[in-house]
């Protein structure tokens, strides 16, 4: 029961570090954006020990790891159309760009901390028998 709490306390952790810096790589720019990739990405190395972890004691928790992968695919469309605002700056809108990020980051935070609250019942919250 130890190492299932220090786990699922590595899957907060990397949870927190990556939609935390995820969310900051949206707004940021020049060096910055390089520094929040790289922490970004330590939190994905966080993850995938997370889970490698789980899965070897218990396979049904892959479901609560896929969760958190489609919440982060969520910002692809977001890199995307950044990609192609710089490649053609006159279809580049940013206000659309800005909501979009609200957007995302709100579906995609508050999905995340449901996932988890979920999780920690499916780990620690007996059922009634």
């Amino acid at each position: 029961m130890a190492e299932q709490g220090r786990n699922y306390a590595l899957f907060l952790l990397s949870n927190l570090i990556t939609f935390t810096f995820i969310s900051l790589l949206q707004m940021a720019n020049g060096w910055l954006f390089v520094v929040f990739l790289l922490a970004m990405h330590s939190g994905i190395v966080l993850f995938l020990v997370s889970r490698k972890r789980f899965m070897a004691q218990d396979p049904d928790v892959k479901r609560f790891y896929d969760r958190t992968s489609i919440y982060l695919a969520l910002y692809i469309p977001l890199l995307l159309y950044k990609v192609v605002g710089f490649l053609f700056p006159g279809s580049y809108n940013g206000t659309i760009a800005r909501i979009a990020m609200m957007g995302v980051i709100a579906v995609s935070v508050l999905g995340s901390v449901l996932n988890a609250v979920r999780f920690h019942r499916y780990l620690f919250v007996e059922l009634p028998t």
